[in-house]
């Protein structure tokens, strides 16, 4: 499929949209000791300006599946940005905690939007078997920002003054907004209506999700007390009877159903492990580098660059392998390196050099490539169109819960073993301590992300017939296509295959390997082209004159040189073909866009039927006559041609 100019556009200024918010929070990290001073507030409180944006950002995020069915794209898209941009404001003004935290619940609102939208739109705009790829390049734009945006924060920081960032960001966003006014699609969304805001479902949403994260927060920095501990329980009732509700709903606000389908399930939990044990480390390794190194905030980032700049490298690589090659194997060599870094950080003491740091951080993220993109991706190709911004909405809202929870669980180990240790080994060993344990509960994580992966994902061949549940699409293909499959070996001439195709009043066959697996395909208009007059361009290397030389070649002696062709070397390169659990709007996106009048169809790799462009037209027109009886035109008998039909019931192959 390839995409529009205006397509392209308007993906760049969503993704440009995201990557500000994701810059907005890597900015933030490193400013919490510059403002801890300037505005004499201790660590307990500061941690707000990132509790209490990951609380509004999951409250967000459940409410915005029901957005995206009610509004237009660009309608929740300028909202969202327009949102942000105003927190950003109050930020950069802010010369007080409660207007500086104001600012960031504000910015926190729009991106809580922004993120579940973008995702949405770059699943439905590229097919499936591009998504990978797509995802891949919108991970590389994401990567981007953590690369630079600790880096550039500890450099403003230790020259000027915290405000200019959030001034920087500020300006970013008003130029993503004015190009949305132009580049960003207006279409009405295409289930409005689906979604009923039930007012119950958003109070236990907002109530439910925010008061669970502000417990698994409070637990981190207040340990277990009677109010943390029943925060965090009313909060987990009300997920809980939220999700619930959502399932007896005739029209949910967000459908949690999509939980059922079993790889999207499995998809979505690993993503949270990563969230959690990625999130973790983004804590730990500046505490490590800044506290009992004694390093400034800049070489704090520079340690961290590395590893997100090779991240964003990899994530349009991962991305093409998964479309290529499914995620199996890339999930499982990655899965097993983040298993073994997050063990070597396990290890760390007082004396481990920088570099060492840098390197492992560096693998870590490689790692880390290898498994989000194409796990999220490989999850979401799992569930219909039709419910493909609930997905998204329910995989962000999840993955937000288990950053936090993941965070809240991993820094608890770490204060409490440093505080147990510290009286005995010292203040730095005790400190120490704390993040060996904390990244011990990181490795256990993953030990566990691995064999889930391990177990339960499974390359492409089965992808189709997953989301296939029931088997309803295999089946109507199988009802159409004609089961009759006439084949060429890859040792066929053309001359062999114009007597197939003669024989078998055909116009295209499948080029098969020994096994019988397609690898090649051909087709009358292939030969065609190699029989018309051609004209070949090309330029001299010296004079860099472009001359055209006219192919005069008589056609007798044309038609006897390519009827010995292999017809493997004039045909398509590549299999042309379609999965049995394949959509009837799959199989139109096959025919047309290689211009094709019938095209194999594949069950477990090998060919079980042709399906050509008159099946689905016949089948298309007999199911829209049967279904709209009232429009159908009958022609009784002893009609003639010339005469006038009366309405009545559509009579199929009359």
């Amino acid at each position: 499929m390839k995409l529009t100019r205006k397509q392209w556009l308007m993906l760049t200024v969503l993704v440009l949209g995201a990557f500000v918010t994701v810059l907005n929070q890597t900015l933030v990290t490193p400013a919490l000791p510059s403002i801890m001073v300037e505005m004499s507030i201790d660590q307990s409180t500061a941690q707000w300006l990132t509790t209490g944006f990951t609380l509004v950002n999951a409250i967000m995020i459940p409410i915005t599946a029901y957005l995206q069915d009610r509004f237009s794209t660009r309608k929740l898209f300028l909202t969202s940005m327009g949102l942000f941009a105003v927190g950003t404001l109050l930020c950069g003004l802010g010369h007080n905690f409660p207007m500086l935290l104001g600012g960031r619940l504000v910015q926190a609102a729009g991106a809580g939007i922004l993120m579940p939208v973008t995702m949405t739109v770059l699943m439905l705009v590229f097919p499936v078997d591009r998504r990978g790829s797509a995802m891949g390049i919108f991970g590389l734009v994401i990567a981007f920002a953590p690369a630079i945006g600790p880096t550039v924060a500890g450099f403003v920081i230790d020259q000027a003054d915290w405000h200019i960032l959030f001034y920087a960001v500020f300006g970013l966003s008003l130029v993503i907004i004015a190009a949305s006014i132009f580049l960003v699609d207006n279409k009405a969304p295409a289930n409005r209506g689906d979604s009923v805001l039930d007012p119950l479902s958003l109070v236990l949403s907002t109530l439910g999700f925010g008061l669970m994260l502000y417990g698994f927060s409070a637990l981190g920095s207040q340990g277990l007390n009677v109010i943390t501990a029943g925060t965090t329980v009313i909060g987990i009732a009300g997920v809980v009877w939220f999700f619930v509700r959502q399932t007896r709903l005739p029209h949910p606000m967000l459908r949690v159903d999509v939980l059922k389908n079993r790889r999207f399930l499995v998809g979505t939990i690993i993503g949270m492990l990563v969230q959690a044990a990625l999130l973790a480390a983004g804590i730990l390794m500046p505490i490590y580098i800044q506290s009992l190194h004694g390093l400034s905030a800049t070489v704090s980032g520079l340690v961290l660059m590395p590893g997100a700049i090779l991240m964003g490298i990899m994530n349009p690589i991962a991305g093409k392998l998964f479309d290529r090659h499914g995620p199996r194997k890339m999930a499982i060599a990655g899965m097993s390196l983040l298993t073994l870094t997050t063990v070597a950080f396990a290890v760390l003491n007082l004396n481990t050099s920088i570099i060492y740091l840098t390197v492992v951080y560096t693998v870590r993220m490689f790692s880390m490539a290898l498994v989000n993109m194409p796990i999220t991706t490989w999850a979401m190709n799992a569930l219909d169109n039709k419910v493909m911004n609930h997905g998204t909405s329910v995989n962000n809202t999840l993955r937000q819960v288990a950053g936090s929870l993941g965070t809240a669980v991993i820094i608890s180990a770490s204060t409490m073993t440093q505080s147990a240790a510290s009286p005995a080994l010292g203040d730095a060993q005790g400190t120490m301590l704390g993040i060996n344990v904390a990244f011990g509960v990181c490795a256990l994580l993953c030990v566990i992300g691995l064999v889930m992966t391990i177990a339960l994902v499974k390359d492409k061949p089965g992808e189709e017939a997953a989301v296939d549940e029931g088997g309803t699409r295999k089946s109507l293909l199988t009802s159409i296509m004609k089961t009759d499959v006439f084949s060429l070996p890859q040792t066929a001439t053309v001359e062999e295959a114009m007597r197939l195709f003669v024989e078998k009043n055909i116009s295209a066959a499948p080029i098969v390997d020994a096994a019988g697996e397609p690898v090649g395909f051909i087709s009358d208009g292939d030969i065609l082209k190699r029989l018309s007059p051609r004209r070949e361009s090309f330029t001299d290397p010296i004079v860099l004159i472009n001359r055209t030389v006219t192919d005069n070649e008589d056609y007798e002696q044309k038609l006897a040189k390519v009827m010995q062709m292999r017809a493997s070397e004039i045909g398509a390169p590549r299999p042309i073909c379609v999965s049995v659990h394949a959509n009837l709007t799959d199989v139109c996106r096959v025919l047309a866009e290689n211009h094709l009048k019938k095209v194999p169809v594949l069950e477990d790799g090998h060919i079980v039927g042709i399906i050509n462009r008159s099946d689905i037209t016949q089948y298309s027109m007999a199911a829209y006559l049967a279904d709209h009886p009232q429009r159908a035109l009958y022609c009784g008998e002893g009609e003639g041609p010339g005469e006038a039909c009366t309405e009545g019931a559509a009579v199929v192959g009359k």
